[in-house]
């Protein structure tokens, strides 16, 4: 079974009141990519699940321009979506071993789960137009890692 991940779409990091120099990707073009990709595993029957960054103090709220159409929405206190036990409990309950993640940023929280999900033995894919960076030569190294971890990127 196959499911697609989204991580961290939310306010602080996509939103238009974020810290663009902080967060300086194209969100428009993120945001319309990564809901692209939630209706093709909508359509196609597959599981979608929502992680939330819970930052110090309290949970950002997903960009209202995002696509949510399950309830399976999930928080996270350390950079992994793999960091929170129920989520691995979920995918292993439903027999779900592919998993597609999308979201920011492919430095720290994308790339620290994919590197986590082959770990636990997934099979993990990056679609590279869904996922944000924030610096563009560091995911170079990162993306070398990835697919040296045997994460599957997609171009």
């Amino acid at each position: 079974m196959k499911a697609l991940i989204v991580v961290d779409m939310q306010e602080e990091y996509v939103g238009q009141k974020r810290n663009q120099k902080r967060y300086p990707y194209n969100t428009d073009l993120l945001i319309d990519n990564i809901n692209s990709r939630i209706v093709h595993y909508q359509e196609n029957g597959d599981t979608i699940i929502y992680i939330k960054n819970k930052g110090k103090h309290s949970v950002s709220p997903f960009i209202v321009e995002m696509q949510i159409v399950s309830d399976l929405i999930f928080e996270k206190v350390k950079a992994s979506c793999f960091s929170n036990e129920t989520v691995i409990k979920y995918l292993n309950e439903n027999s779900i071993n592919e998993i597609e993640l999308v979201g920011v940023d492919g430095n720290h929280c994308v790339g620290m789960s994919a590197n986590a999900g082959v770990q636990l033995g997934f099979q993990i894919s990056l679609f590279l137009s869904c996922v944000g960076t924030v610096n563009t030569e560091r995911f170079n190294i990162t993306k070398q890692n990835l697919i040296d971890a045997n994460v599957s990127i997609i171009n």
